[in-house]
C-alpha cells in the first residue's frame, strides 16, 4: 500500500474509489471537531473507499468512542478506532477525510444533512481538553487535578471544597439536575446527557465517584454506570427515582420535541486462548432502576431490560433512548447500566482503565445547544482497588 504524501488532501467518502495510508508523520487526528488525539503506530491509519463503502482504521494515543445517533441516511464508510488492546464500537457515516500539515480531519462541521456519527475523544490519561461542546477553554491556571475534575464534573463547588481531599458526598450525584445549592458551571437547558461513577451512600442512596464502580469474582469483571438525561430547562430534582428509559421509536414523527441518546461501552479486550487483553467480548448487560448492593454474576437477574453481549454494546443490543416533552412525557430520566464480562487475560496496570462507558446525543440536538457540557460524556472503570488515573490523586 503506498504511503500518503505529506500534502494537502481531501477525499469524499462518496467517490468511487480512494486509498491511502499514513506513516509516522500523521501527528494528530480530529473527528467531528473533537479534541485532537495523537496518531499512534506506523501506519497510524488506513482509509479505503470503494463504490461508497469502506473504512477508516485509526490508531490513537487516546481513547475514541463513536456511535451512530439519529435517523438520517448514513454513508457506508466506517470508522474503527484502535488503542492498544482495547476494543471500541465501530460506527458508520464518515463523510469526508482530509489531511493537511500533519493533521487528519474527519467530518468537519456544516454538513447537510447532519452526520449521525458522534465521537468522544479522551486523552490517554483520561484528560478532557475542554468541557464545553463549543470547544472554548476555561481561562484558568490550575493544577492538573483541579483542572481535570472541573472538566469532568459540571458543578461550582462551594467555598472550602478542595479536589485534593474531596468530600464526594456533597458533589452532585445527578449531573442533569442542578440546584441553587449545587449549581452547574455550564447550564444545559436544551439537552443534558451524562454518565458517572457512583458508590453506595447508605439507605439506598448513592454518591458521586470519579470512576465507575467495578468488581470481580475472579472469573468475571463487573462494572456499573449511572446514566442521567434531561430535555429542556433543567429542574432541581436530583433525588427523583430511577426509571426505565423510553426506547427509541423509529416510527416516531420528527419534530416531537425529543432527543435520542445512545450508550456505548469499550474495554481492554483479549482473545480466549490467545490473551493480549483483559476482558472477553461475551457477557451480559442490563438496565437497573436501583443501585446494586453487590456486584455479582446474578446482578442482572430479573432486570427490567437487558441482553447478551458479543463485543461492545451496539444498536442491536440497546438502540438508545429518548427524552422529551409530550407526547413522549419523559423529560428527565435516571437509571443504571450494569455490565458483566469474562476475564480472559492479564489485568491492566493499576492506574490504567479496564472499561469505559459513554453517552452520546444526536448531532442535530447538539447543534441546537444540547450537551453543552461534554466532560461527563465518558466515564472509566479500573480494577477495584485502583484510585483511577494518576492525576485523580494529584500525581
Amino acid at each position: 500500500m503506498p504511503a500518503f504524501k505529506m500534502s494537502v488532501a481531501r477525499i469524499s467518502a462518496g467517490i468511487a474509489c480512494a486509498l491511502f495510508a499514513s506513516v509516522s508523520f500523521a501527528a494528530t487526528f480530529v473527528i467531528n471537531e473533537e479534541a485532537p488525539l495523537d496518531v499512534a503506530g506506523n501506519p497510524g491509519f488506513t482509509y479505503l473507499v470503494n463504490n461508497g463503502a469502506g473504512s477508516l482504521n485509526i490508531a490513537t494515543g487516546g481513547f475514541l468512542l463513536c456511535a451512530n445517533v439519529g435517523a438520517h441516511t448514513q454513508t457506508a464508510v466506517t470508522v474503527n478506532p484502535q488503542h492498544g488492546s482495547w476494543r471500541f464500537p465501530a460506527a458508520n457515516d464518515v463523510r469526508s477525510v482530509g489531511y493537511n500539515s500533519g493533521q487528519l480531519r474527519v467530518n468537519p462541521t456544516n454538513q447537510t444533512p447532519n452526520p449521525t456519527l458522534v465521537c468522544h475523544a479522551v486523552g490517554a490519561q483520561g484528560e478532557i481538553t475542554s468541557p464545553r461542546t463549543d470547544g472554548i477553554f476555561r481561562n484558568a491556571y490550575e493544577r492538573k487535578l483541579d483542572e481535570q475534575f472541573s472538566n469532568l464534573i459540571n458543578w461550582i463547588p462551594s467555598a472550602g471544597f478542595s479536589w485534593s481531599n474531596p468530600n464526594w458526598s456533597v458533589v452532585p450525584s445527578n449531573p442533569c439536575a442542578p440546584s441553587l445549592d449545587q449549581p452547574a458551571s455550564i447550564p444545559e437547558d436544551v439537552t443534558c446527557a451524562a454518565v458517572s461513577g457512583q458508590r453506595a451512600a447508605g439507605a439506598g442512596a448513592t454518591m458521586r465517584a470519579p470512576t465507575l464502580w467495578t468488581g470481580t469474582d475472579g472469573s468475571n469483571f463487573f462494572y456499573v454506570a449511572r446514566i442521567d438525561a434531561s430535555y429542556g430547562p433543567q429542574s432541581a430534582n436530583p433525588s427523583a427515582p430511577a426509571t426505565v428509559p423510553t426506547r427509541v421509536d423509529p416510527n416516531a414523527p420528527s419534530g416531537t420535541g425529543a432527543a435520542t441518546i445512545r450508550v456505548v461501552d469499550a474495554y481492554d479486550s483479549g482473545i480466549v486462548g490467545v490473551g493480549s487483553g483483559y476482558l472477553g467480548d461475551t457477557g451480559a448487560w442490563c438496565i437497573l432502576t436501583g443501585f446494586p448492593t453487590v456486584l455479582t454474576a446474578a446482578m442482572c437477574n430479573n432486570a427490567p431490560s437487558g441482553g447478551l453481549l458479543n463485543g461492545p454494546l451496539n444498536l442491536d443490543d440497546f438502540s438508545g433512548f429518548s427524552v422529551g416533552v409530550p407526547p413522549l412525557n419523559q423529560g428527565q430520566v435516571s437509571f443504571y447500566m450494569a455490565f458483566i464480562r469474562p476475564i480472559i487475560g492479564a489485568p491492566p496496570a493499576v492506574n490504567e482503565p479496564a472499561v469505559a462507558v459513554s453517552v452520546m446525543v444526536e448531532p442535530s440536538v447538539v447543534l441546537e445547544g444540547g450537551d453543552a457540557f461534554k466532560g461527563d460524556d465518558v466515564s472509566f472503570g479500573f480494577l477495584p482497588a485502583s484510585p483511577g488515573f494518576p492525576w485523580m490523586t494529584g500525581q
